[in-house]
This record gives structure tokens, sequence and C-alpha cells, in this order.
């Protein structure tokens, strides 16, 4: 396992497990995330209805052996690398993946004075997934296929390029889930429309003459799903307008290492 680590400043460090050098000995939390199940009772039957889930936080723990003949150097070497309440991103390579994950230095525990002197150091990540490299796949009108190789389903960027005129709008789908999102507005050969289904980070944007604005107030009132890809299976991404051509981008996401 190799594990690089890489702060807010751009400093970086590459760990490997139980080598002579690094001294990382030990790596938690890359098992899939615990889920947060909530319920609600019914005074009619037994038991409850279920009404939510969340995978909750990741907590990754990695901890170090200072040894040789002077240990302080490789403690004083973590904290240039490993900033409490600061950023950190993680690149693991393990078991053929390679996934990068964000998160933030929660605790940096040390014994400078006991024999055999550990450094465990606790982050913790919001977006418990750990992510690929970004993907791209060319949707072509009135639709094209998409397999991706996730452990859960997730939103992407879609990149909608405008070859011709478009007047009253134009809809991209996924027959898959039956989920479509409308936009409405005319649009000209030219025009570049994104539309951003990730997690937190959900947009939509209209590039014009090399400018770029938020359209938001042109999604479709009752049509607006925001698409998701469903893992190991055909997202038959379908495009409304032969004006118009499409780019999907996507990260794939893991449960764990």
């Amino acid at each position: 396992m190799q594990v690089k680590a890489t702060n807010q400043y751009g400093n970086f460090a590459t760990y490997h497990l139980n080598d002579n050098i690094s001294a990382l000995i030990s790596v938690t939390g890359l098992n899939p995330p615990t889920a947060n199940i909530s319920t609600s009772p019914i005074a009619t039957k037994d038991g409850s209805v279920f009404t939510n889930a969340q995978a909750e936080n990741r907590n990754i723990v990695l901890t170090f052996a200072a040894t040789g003949p002077n240990p302080g150097s490789l403690r004083t070497a973590l904290y240039f690398i490993f900033k409490v309440k600061e950023p950190i991103s993680l690149e693991i390579k393990a078991n053929g993946r390679t996934a990068n994950i964000d998160g933030y230095v929660e605790s940096i525990s040390a014994d400078p004075f006991a024999k055999k002197q550990r450094v465990q150091i606790s982050i913790i990540c919001p977006d418990p997934y750990f992510l690929s490299e970004e993907e791209s796949h060319v949707v072509i009108y009135p639709q094209s296929n998409i397999v991706t190789f996730s452990d859960t389903a997730h939103g992407a960027i879609f990149e909608l390029n405008v070859s011709g005129s478009i007047t009253g709008g134009l809809t991209i789908g996924n027959a898959l889930t039956g989920q479509n999102f409308t936009i409405d507005g005319d649009y000209q050969s030219g025009d570049k429309i994104t539309l951003d289904t990730r997690q937190g980070l959900k947009a939509l944007t209209l590039t014009r003459n090399g400018e770029t604005t938020n359209i938001l107030q042109y999604m479709n009132a009752t049509e607006h799903d925001w698409l998701q890809l469903i893992p190991y299976d055909n997202n038959l991404i379908t495009l409304s307008s032969s004006n118009c051509s499409g780019l999907v981008r996507w990260q794939t996401h893991y449960e764990g290492v």
C-alpha cells in the first residue's frame, strides 16, 4: 500500500506501508463508511418505517513508528505535512485501485518520551467516498450509453455543446433511472450549457462568447431531476435536440479501498 499526502500549501510526502523508510505501520478507516439509518415508529404496528439513510463521515487514522537514532526528525517531518484543523488530500494505492479523498487533520498524537514512539494522525473526511481520476464520455444525439465502475450512484458534469439554433429549451435524461432535466430558453450555435449534478456542487451555467453566467432560473419548474449515474449498468443518456452534443465527466466513487 502507498499513501501520498498533500497539504493545502502543496507540500507532499509519500509513505509505503511497512517499509524501512517512511515507518508507516498502520492505516485504518479504508472500509466502506458506516450508514446512519433513520426510522419512524408507527402507532398501529410493531417496529418502524424507514425514513432516511446517510453515510457518515470517514475517519482515516495513519500510525507511524518513530524509529532510528533521531525519532524526533520523523515527528517534525510529519508536522510539516499534517497540520491540525487544516485540509489534507490523500492518494491511496492498494488492491489495484488508486483512490483520492480530501479531509481535515483532526489530531496528531505522539509521546516523545516513550521508548517505542508512535505517531498517530486522525483525519476526518466529510465526503466519505474515495474518488478516481476523472473520466469522460461523448454523448451524441439521440442517445449514448455510459457504464461506470463505481460502488454507489453519483452525480456528474454534463456539458452540452450547441451546434445550431435551439428554441424553447432542451432536455437531457437518463433512460435507466427515468430522470430528466429540462433547460428552458433559446440557445445559439457556439453556446455551452454545463449541468453539474454532483453532491454539494449542483449548478447550471451557460458559456456564450467566452462569458460564463448562472442560468439556474432557466431550470424547468417541473422537470429538473439532478441526473445520477448508476454503477455497473447501462446509463442511457438522452438528448432532445439534434443541434447539440454532450460530454459527460465523472469520477468513479469507491466505498472502500
